[in-house]
């Protein structure tokens, strides 16, 4: 169990593109601050239990060891064997980048280092 504050956070508007129209809604997406100490607490309880956390085989993203050129490749290799073998191969692209935050999450806490949080706290969790 933990404190109902963690799951609360502050939702900023951040315009998604610098050329588009600040006064225009669909030019937004929202953006959520969660109080640091959350992100803390789920990086530490990540790291215990990552070994019996487990995902299907075919995904990609957010997995260590894993990449977009990972997943490129499976289905060069997909759709080159079907090609070879005389087969007729349609797909589907869907661009959902913008939907998704990038936060380096250890970028975050080598920034928390140099703040006034005890080091040896922000260090374990570095390791």
């Amino acid at each position: 169990m933990v404190a109902d504050d963690f799951g609360r956070g502050i939702v900023i508007p951040l315009l998604k593109n610098s050329d588009g129209n600040e006064f225009v809604c669909d030019n937004y997406r929202g953006i959520t601050l969660s109080l640091i100490i959350s992100k803390l607490f789920e990086i530490v309880m990540m790291k215990i239990f990552e070994k019996q956390l487990e995902s299907d085989p075919l995904q990609f993203g957010f997995k260590q060891k894993s990449s977009c050129q990972h997943a490129l490749f499976s289905l060069k290799t997909v759709v080159d064997h079907y090609v070879k073998h005389g087969s007729t191969v349609n797909i589907c692209a869907l661009d959902i980048s913008k939907a998704f935050d990038r936060v380096d999450h250890y970028a975050l806490l080598q920034l928390l280092m140099d703040r006034s949080l005890p080091r040896n706290f922000i260090g374990i969790l570095l390791d």
